[in-house]
């Protein structure tokens, strides 16, 4: 962080760690904080920004991006980009840099989180004790099963490595294959087919992408295992929703639990309809909100703006 003092002019769109507005303020750069920004303030005045700084609820679209008249840099305090128009941002030679790897303990910390208050039926009990309804309900132990995780990267290793020391079989499928890592595990990489038909616990922890994007259709839903658990912290569009409502309805899917939505916060019927089954977890997007994600988002992002400003000699 250090020898970087271009003055330079920086909006930050979201709420972020304090540790980046003093670093930010520390090398005089000129910083605008407006965490509640809208589209359209935004819209008119970005024009005026070098650097835009953003999390996951400011949306850069083509729209914005083609008022951005001086913008260089944008950085994304986080790890995915779907809420920024890349491909525009490449044609008009602004860069996108991220803090990948930033939250990766605090995602998979969720996620075993999450799969335990499934298998457990936590919430539902929570809310019938404090409503005066004492019944037992008897669940599943995580010890025992096989895990599916579909995406082992980071994410995925480190949920993994939790996964196991509690007793669970690991497998995976990620279309690039890291042997290193699934050893780590004593783990093994199958088809999605078979990752699907015999996992108890599938996590999808993929990357959005044009590949990734309704990766788990009707015909991967058809494949899943009877009486299985789906927690996803990556990406909705990962999953068909309608499908995926029919079969825990169905009872084929016994419990889904996310990190993330379609829309946030839902606006469609059926989406509404999914999120109060009461086999159903939904968390805010909270995946990074930890302290410590927050300080290393913050030191992550800054690490490899003020890297990025060097190299491009700005």
């Amino acid at each position: 962080m250090k020898g970087i003092t271009k003055k330079k002019k920086v909006l930050i769109c979201d709420k972020v760690d304090s540790l980046m507005l003093d670093e930010l303020n520390k090398r005089e750069f000129d910083v605008n904080y407006e965490p509640e920004i809208t589209s359209m303030k935004l819209k008119d005045s970005i024009e005026k920004y070098d650097i835009v700084i953003l999390r996951s609820r400011t949306k850069l679209t083509q729209d914005i991006l083609e008022k951005a008249v001086n913008l260089k840099i944008i950085a994304r305090a986080g790890i995915g980009v779907d809420n920024i128009d890349t491909k525009y941002a490449k044609s008009r030679n602004i860069q996108v840099i991220t803090a990948a790897g930033s939250s990766t303990h605090s995602v998979a910390e969720l996620n075993v989180a999450l799969a335990v208050s499934l298998a457990r039926n936590l919430i539902p009990l929570d809310i019938n004790s404090k409503n005066g309804i004492w019944i037992k309900d008897t669940g599943f132990e995580l010890s025992g099963k096989t895990s599916g995780i579909i995406g082992f990267g980071r994410i995925g290793l480190s949920t993994a490595k939790i996964l196991k020391s509690i007793g669970m079989e690991i497998l995976a499928y990620d279309i690039f294959e890291n042997q290193e890592a699934i050893k780590e595990v004593g783990g093994h990489f199958v088809s999605m087919n078979e990752l699907l038909s015999n996992s108890d616990f599938i996590f999808i922890l993929v990357t959005l992408s044009d590949s990734s994007s309704n990766i788990i259709g009707e015909e991967q839903m058809k494949m899943v295992k009877s009486g299985s658990f789906l927690i996803n912290t990556s990406r909705s569009e990962v999953i068909d929703g309608r499908v995926l409502l029919n079969y825990l309805e169905s009872g084929r899917i016994k419990g889904y639990a996310t990190d993330v939505l379609w829309n946030e916060p839902p606006t469609e019927e059926w989406e509404k309809t999914l999120i109060s089954k009461p086999n159903v977890i939904v968390t805010p997007h909270i995946g990074a909100q930890t302290v410590e994600a927050q300080k290393r988002v913050a030191e992550y992002t800054l690490n490899n703006l003020f890297a990025k400003i060097s190299e491009m000699g700005i």
